[in-house]
């Protein structure tokens, strides 16, 4: 029997090395004055590390608030991606079935409000890449909706009644007097109308509505846009991507919008490498890569036929590692689309195109949350908003009617 002094650690029952859940901090030895093992008050950030990105296209997640958003140039669109936008350093892939172009629109109205953002606040903020069109593409950029004329007789009423003058400022006093002692009232009614507009106005520019039949002039130039054509192979591109990032991101102020329009089409990718699977994969990683590089203010968006390669590996690829965000646009069959022109025949504005389907969400997806959703919301292409809420199928009363037993 032997004896061992107290402390002496027994060999192999102590702390296993390669389990770190395991392993504790050693001591510190602590400066004159303080006690070991105490829990120490971190000291105040200095200016340089407080300071944050400012932007007037960013705003916080609405479920993760470590994470910033950009709007992708669609208020329902944003919601749909849960986050309230496109969250930073993400990429979003927008499918789309058939023929049409909605997704298309989509994509426009995303580089749309990069430009907006810049004319508004009369400072270039954001920088868009175009990969694959030429300048005809910035042509072609819807411009903000300025309302009927009914709504901007009230905005000019508005603006009349906030410039500063005597009679506004004893109006604005008598009109307060009366107002205080109904607060609690006011307050207490319209609780979440009350928040958005409070988001609103905290962040007014993160987002416009577009006039789909209006156009940005003038034109954006080259300080705003960068068109980068599809030659000289996949590296070319991605090497002209890389140095366009870097010169505009120079500027600490500045955000990268990156569009790939029409991704894969024939008629802009052609049929030979441009779209084999090696060669796609490649590049879609290398854009994800540049993505990444600069924390906070770099986002992707890209479009594509689905049709043209559902059920293919390149497609599944896209879905499942490439794309942070998957969301498809499938139009209504032309049976549906009968039925709900019998159906709100009197109702134009109920009518939908088509459904929005989720396939994937941003971050969420990543961390394991089912977000998928099929079939459970619908769109509507209008004027001035891409439209999306929950679908539901119509009705047809007049059916409903002649199918009614009587006992």
């Amino acid at each position: 029997m032997s004896f061992r002094r107290r402390g002496e650690v027994v060999p192999g029952r102590g702390i296993p090395v390669g389990n770190p859940m395991l392993q504790r901090t050693p001591a510190v030895a602590s400066a004159p004055g303080i006690a070991p093992n105490r829990m120490v008050r971190p000291t105040k950030p200095t200016k340089q590390e407080d300071s944050t990105f400012k932007h007037p296209g960013v705003k916080p997640s609405i479920v993760l608030s470590n994470v910033y958003c950009v709007s992708t140039g669609s208020k329902d669109i944003d919601t749909v991606l849960v986050h309230g936008g496109l969250p930073v350093n993400q990429t979003l892939l927008i499918e789309e079935d058939g023929s049409t172009d909605f997704s298309g629109v989509l994509v426009k109205n995303y580089v749309s409000e990069g430009i907006v953002q810049n004319r508004r606040g009369g400072k270039v903020v954001n920088h868009c890449i175009v990969v694959g069109m030429d300048a005809s593409f910035g042509n072609e950029l819807s411009d903000v909706y300025a309302g009927n004329s009914k709504e901007r007789k009230k905005k000019l009423v508005q603006e009349n009644e906030g410039k500063l003058s005597v009679s506004n400022i004893t109006n604005s006093a008598n009109d307060l007097k009366i107002a205080w002692r109904y607060r609690k009232d006011i307050q207490g009614s319209g609780k979440r109308d009350v928040s958005e507009n409070d988001d609103e106005s905290k962040y007014p520019e993160y987002n416009h509505q577009f006039d789909i039949t209006t156009k940005i002039r003038p034109s954006p130039g080259p300080n705003e846009i960068t068109y980068i054509p599809v030659s000289g192979g996949y590296e070319t591109v991605l090497r002209n991507v890389r140095q366009t990032v870097e010169r505009e991101l120079k500027d600490v102020s500045k955000m990268v919008r990156i569009v790939v329009p029409y991704f894969l089409n024939p008629m802009v990718y052609g049929c030979g490498q441009y779209v084999s699977y090696d060669e796609v994969v490649r590049f879609v990683f290398g854009l994800k890569r540049i993505v990444n590089m600069y924390n906070g203010r770099a986002t992707l968006i890209a479009n594509m036929s689905s049709e043209l390669y559902e059920d293919t590996d390149v497609l599944n690829i896209l879905h499942d590692t490439l794309f942070d965000g998957v969301i498809r646009l499938v139009p209504f069959p032309h049976e549906l689309n009968t039925l709900m022109e019998k159906v709100y025949k009197t109702q134009r504005e109920k009518i939908k195109q088509g459904y929005v389907d989720i396939y994937k969400v941003p971050i969420l997806s990543g961390l394991g949350m089912m977000e998928k959703r099929l079939k459970e919301y619908s769109f509507k292409n209008g004027k001035t908003s891409f439209h999306v809420e929950q679908w539901s199928i119509p009705v047809d009363e007049e059916e409903v009617d002649e199918k009614k037993v009587d006992f």
